[in-house]
């Protein structure tokens, strides 16, 4: 293997690497990303339950009035 070869190897190498190391800073942010949207998930299902335990409770209000 001649030097040119062996510097074009090289390069690719260190393009391989640098694709890498953004490629696991992506995932890193991603996947807080997703742990962020999954607690907003979270925090919408406690509001619509509370949002249903409310009506039914004004259902029941307006069915012990007849």
């Amino acid at each position: 293997m001649d030097m040119e070869e062996f510097n074009k190897l090289e390069e690719k190498v260190n393009n391989l690497v640098n694709v890498l190391k953004r490629l696991k800073e992506e995932n890193k942010k991603l996947r807080i990303e997703l742990n962020e949207q999954k607690k907003g998930a979270t925090e919408l299902d406690k509001e619509r339950l509370e949002v249903k335990d409310k009506i039914k409770s004004l259902i029941e209000l307006i069915e012990s009035i007849e």
